[in-house]
């Protein structure tokens, strides 16, 4: 029986929990370090009977006797979480993003420079099937060397990043770190090549305004009017019917919010291949899309994780290959994966395919991105 503890556990590592229970390999969550504890153990979730709840992560990384540590704090405590972790040289999992400042990178990097227990970041895209397949088709050399990348991301659900606590800077980091994280590490891991340097912009075209930042909008006298309200979400917009579960909603138009609510990057990679990268939170209903453009010499390569379909056009013959992908999975398939690589890390000592060089190399794009964005200016990625 494997044994483990969790620091942080909210809706995303529970998700994760439940979806490692599939696989039936024997375990279980042992200690749970969380400030909601009272919350969590008023759920009567039989799965937790015998869990210890610890007043706070350093008596359970001090005193559990446990197999490996998953992280689902705020965004802002990943890093830090993982640092007092990585002393227990324990098969960890951590959500992404693995770090919001330059300072949390170096700390990491510092942290894990010896430490021999694989750790899963949570990539779930770079475990789809769709990206797992296209690494493949790539490895095969099917439309030569990948030159040039253009990317996207149309989030169909993007209000969330501005009335829920996303919407809090100091927490997430700006949706650079958030979002683009995981499509950038995509990038990263179908060309297997680092990046060196980059130019970036993001806007506030949309959300944002100057509503008061506490403003609910059920205490909102505009909810007939206002595009976002729950009511229109319901009535106009066809997109919840559940309008009484978002009473806690926060005013997306709310001044002090900083997220942007669109950005673009320009990246160049060490052998010279250039990608593009562009990210929309205001964008609907058929408009979402996820995926890329990879081109080649040889061929060009288009998938879409929403339309769970790749595209290969051949240069050189008037012909389109067509893969269909029947997956209605969490992540696009992503979740499976990272959890039976975290419970593999755990009882055989396999190696991560989402390990922690990775986040860091995520995270530090984002905050170079960041960066460039807000000097207007190219940056180099360079370690810190």
């Amino acid at each position: 029986m494997l044994k483990i503890g969790v620091i942080g556990y909210g809706h995303r590592i529970s998700s994760v929990v439940d979806t490692m229970r599939e696989f039936g390999i024997p375990f279980a969550i042992v200690a749970i370090s969380d400030p909601r504890s009272v919350e969590i153990k008023s759920r009567n979730d039989p799965f937790l009977n015998g869990t210890v709840f610890y007043d706070n992560e350093d008596d359970l990384l001090a005193k559990a006797d446990i197999d490996g540590v998953m992280i689902g704090t705020w965004c802002s405590s990943h890093a830090p979480m993982a640092c007092k972790a990585a002393k227990r040289n324990l098969p960890l999992f951590i959500e992404k993003p693995v770090a919001i400042s330059f300072d949390q990178v170096k700390e990491l990097r510092e942290a894990f420079k010896e430490v021999e227990s694989p750790t899963v970041v949570s990539f779930p895209l770079r475990l789809s099937q769709i990206c797992l397949k296209l690494k493949e088709m790539i490895e095969a050399d099917e439309i030569g060397r990948v030159e040039h990348v253009v990317a996207f991301n149309d989030v169909p659900y993007g209000g969330v990043y501005f009335w829920n606590f996303y919407r809090d800077y100091d927490i997430v980091g700006g949706l650079f770190l958030q979002k683009a994280t995981h499509d950038l590490d995509c990038i990263q891991f179908l060309l297997d090549q680092q990046p060196v340097r980059l130019a970036a912009m993001n806007a506030q075209r949309v959300y944002g305004g100057n509503k008061s930042f506490d403003l609910r909008c059920k205490d909102c006298d505009e909810q007939i009017d206002c595009p976002e309200s729950p009511f229109n979400l319901y009535y106009r917009h066809h997109e919840d019917d559940k309008v009484k579960e978002h009473e806690e909603r926060m005013c997306l138009f709310s001044e002090g919010i900083e997220n942007e609510d669109m950005s673009n990057c320009i990246i160049e990679y060490e052998n010279g291949t250039q990608a593009s990268y562009t990210q929309n939170f205001f964008a609907r209903h058929g408009a979402a899309r996820r995926g890329a453009r990879l081109y080649g010499h040889k061929g060009t390569i288009q998938f879409d994780w929403y339309a769970n379909r790749i595209d290969v056009f051949k240069h050189q013959q008037p012909t389109v290959h067509t893969i269909e992908f029947k997956c209605d999975m969490p992540h696009f398939g992503g979740d499976r994966e990272l959890a039976f690589d975290f419970l593999l890390t755990m009882r055989d000592g396999r190696p991560s395919r989402s390990p922690m060089c990775a986040g860091i190399d995520s995270a530090l794009t984002c905050l170079w991105a960041r960066e460039s964005a807000r000097t207007g200016s190219f940056c180099d990625v360079v370690p810190v």
